[in-house]
């Protein structure tokens, strides 16, 4: 009986013991792997680490705000339909594309399609621009991590050095009556000859109820105008003035972009601290961090659970999920709705990064690549949700606590992550322990995405420069010298005024161009490859050619939506803002020329690899450059017994993929074939050809 295609793609029949009578798609055989290349001991780590890498800060404080924000439940719906049209094709082919050559990205474009060789160049950009100020984020968890270490965390109350006058805590205690409490303790105090009591005081300000607060205190030493002015409204809340004068020790009048300040050092020390963390997990390559996203992957679940569970049981959660939930079917008609869903996709699934490609470098050649793709978008999608309830059970507690709205608690970014959120934790019973497994989550969280952003790097670099990964010392050594180099950039992160350059490069680094790169993959895939050459490729591993609907996104459905999402981008751009905070034009600037350093270098190597081709005319360096470099197939040389005789083996030289192509694809491959029997009969005649590979680029 013939078995359904989706059961043997899934392998659920292999792993379930059936259908043995049938011949497998692809025998069981000891692959011809790139000599001396790692491969992951098994399927489950390269699982769990792209898990890692596609589940970060993002889901729990970009995602959540995004949904409540764009229509709530209705949100999800544009967001599936980008997951189905980009989501799950593009990571499909990231994958089957990195697994089937079995190199990284620095290198699989100079041999697969000379021409845009500076794609690979653009991905070690992105990741080198994220990693700068990703690991900063992940500094600021352990901060805090270490700061939930007290029986009286410092951003729950207003009795500190650094507190103004306008503090006032979740309890409605000012700093000018901590101050009051803490320092004066008689029975009565006359102030202008009135005598009056901490409560009056704390009832003249609407806050009473708030704060059982019993005794008379002195307050003949106050500035009374400064205590009686204080409201709710004009209020700050401890967390805020933790964040602002303790940790920052922020200006804003004095600190911007212009004046970034002096080095927080004890901040810098905590980045030292994770870049040491990242190089230590990075330092074998995947034989260590293979190892370690068995924690990193998969604790933080544990702990999310542990707060949707507490959070859930709150007073007042109901009404903070509702705001998540709550569907409000007519902001569809809003393009900004469609573009957040689709800009959210790349944050989520790490598309056109070059760290997914990478990480399927390492897998064995027949290893289920489809499945993986499909899982992963779900998970992440999955993970976002979940993520969710947390976060929106905790807000709704804590507005109801002060009586406020949710929409005037939430926030979005690192203001949810370091403000709002652990103001929150701080109103539970146990709050120290509720605000240790929540940045300690946030820490794991962050450092399985940052692994993978070094490990990119890392891997172009040692892939384009063997030498460089000759010995553990030589790869280790590497590592140390990259982290140092992005430790240094990221010093300028953890300034008085570093929050701005932060945000700068998150705004710039990593936004547009991310999209373009990805309508480059789908180019270079798909027209200059060859769609259905790739899709032979990919029945070489997996045993079925992809189905009709991939291999239709991958060629027009997916980069034309994301060309779509582009323009409209432009069409809305605004620049740079923190907060209140609006960046001069001159910051623009530098972000601008941030972003394009990433995509730069794809137009400016394809010209030089054109003018520099090894070929006589314009045509024939074209068609030259176009062309993949034979020594990347011998990389994956297959017999043919690797396949069953129901599974026909397509090589790339297979004299089935040789035949006249469909119109676009494969660009000129018959003409390519001619043009090197050409060069190569002119060996004889001319200096400039004495092999077709040295004309290779």
């Amino acid at each position: 009986m013939p078995v359904p295609t989706f059961l043997k793609k899934f392998g659920i029949l292999e792993r379930c013991g059936i259908g043995s009578s049938e011949k497998p798609a692809v025998k069981e055989k000891k692959e011809k792997e790139p000599a001396g290349r790692a491969q992951w001991s098994s399927q489950t780590e390269f699982l769990l680490t792209c898990i890692g890498y596609s589940v970060g800060l993002g889901n729990v404080w970009r995602f959540p705000y995004l949904c409540y924000k764009n229509g709530g439940g209705a949100f999800l719906l544009p967001y599936m339909l980008m997951m189905v049209v980009i989501g799950f094709p593009l990571l499909f082919m990231e994958y089957s594309f990195g697994q089937y050559f079995g190199v990284g990205s620095l290198t699989i474009y100079k041999k697969v399609c000379p021409l845009f060789k500076g794609v690979g160049i653009s991905y070690c950009v992105i990741n080198a621009f994220v990693c700068i100020y990703y690991n900063v984020i992940i500094a600021l968890s352990l901060y805090y991590l270490f700061g939930s270490f007290t029986s009286l965390m410092p951003w729950t109350h207003c009795n500190n050095a650094w507190n103004t006058e306008m503090c006032l805590d979740a309890h409605g205690m000012s700093k000018v009556v901590q101050d009051l409490i803490g320092i004066n303790n008689t029975s009565n105090s006359t102030v202008e000859g009135t005598t009056t009591t901490i409560q009056t005081l704390v009832d003249v300000n609407g806050i009473g109820s708030s704060y059982n607060i019993s005794g008379d205190y002195n307050m003949t030493s106050l500035n009374m105008t400064s205590a009686l002015s204080l409201n709710k409204s004009a209020r700050t809340s401890p967390t805020e003035e933790y964040w602002k004068y303790k940790l920052l020790n922020v200006n804003e009048t004095i600190h911007g972009i212009d004046n970034i300040g002096n080095v927080r050092w004890h901040v810098c020390l905590c980045l030292l601290l994770a870049w040491i963390l990242v190089v230590l997990i990075v330092c074998k390559g995947i034989k260590s961090s293979g190892k370690v996203v068995y924690f990193t992957a998969t604790f933080p679940y544990l702990m999310l659970t542990v707060l949707v569970v507490r959070g859930v049981t709150l007073e007042g959660a109901t009404d903070g999920i509702l705001y998540f939930v709550t569907p409000v079917w007519s902001k569809l008609a809003s393009p900004e709705v469609w573009f957040a869903a689709a800009t959210q996709l790349f944050y989520a699934t790490n598309i056109a990064w070059g760290g997914m490609l990478t990480m399927a470098s390492y897998n064995t050649f027949h290893h289920n690549c489809f499945r993986d793709a499909i899982i992963i978008n779900l998970v992440s999608f999955f993970t976002s949700l979940y993520a969710g309830f947390a976060v929106f059970s905790v807000i709704g507690y804590m507005a109801h606590e002060n009586g406020q709205a949710v929409e005037d608690v939430i926030k979005s970014g690192p203001g949810l992550a370091f403000i709002v959120y652990p103001e929150a934790l701080g109103l539970m019973p146990l709050a120290p322990m509720w605000s240790a497994l929540f940045f300690f989550m946030l820490f794991l969280l962050g450092i399985g995405s940052q692994m993978v952003d070094f490990e990119t790097v890392m891997t172009g670099l040692c892939d384009e420069f063997p030498v460089l990964n000759q010995t553990p010392l030589r790869r280790f050594l590497t590592a140390c010298i990259l982290a140092t180099i992005f430790f240094c950039f990221g010093v300028t992160c953890v300034t008085q005024g570093g929050m701005y350059v932060l945000q700068l490069m998150d705004w710039y680094a990593a936004g547009f161009c991310v999209l373009v790169v990805a309508v480059c993959e789908c180019l270079i895939i798909n027209w200059f490859y060859g769609n259905e050459k790739f899709a032979g490729n990919i029945k070489e591993m997996l045993g079925d050619k992809p189905g009709w609907w991939w291999r239709i996104c991958w060629k027009v459905i997916s980069p034309v939506v994301i060309v779509a999402i582009l323009i409209f981008s432009f069409v809305k751009y605004s620049g740079a803002k923190y907060g209140e905070y609006i960046y001069p034009g001159w910051a623009d600037g530098i972000g601008w020329c941030m972003g394009l350093a990433s995509i730069v270098p794809i137009g400016v190597v394809a010209l030089y690899t054109l003018l520099t081709a090894d070929a006589p005319t314009l045509k024939e360096k074209y068609i030259l450059v176009t062309t993949p470099d034979k020594s990347i197939f011998e990389n994956r040389d297959k017999a043919s017994d690797n396949g069953s005789e129901d599974s026909e083996q397509l090589s790339p030289n297979s004299p089935e993929l040789k035949q006249t192509p469909t119109t676009g694809d494969s660009m000129l491959m018959d003409d390519s074939i001619a043009v090197q029997e050409k060069l190569i009969n002119k060996t004889n005649s001319t200096k400039h050809f004495d092999d077709i590979d040295d004309a290779k680029v």
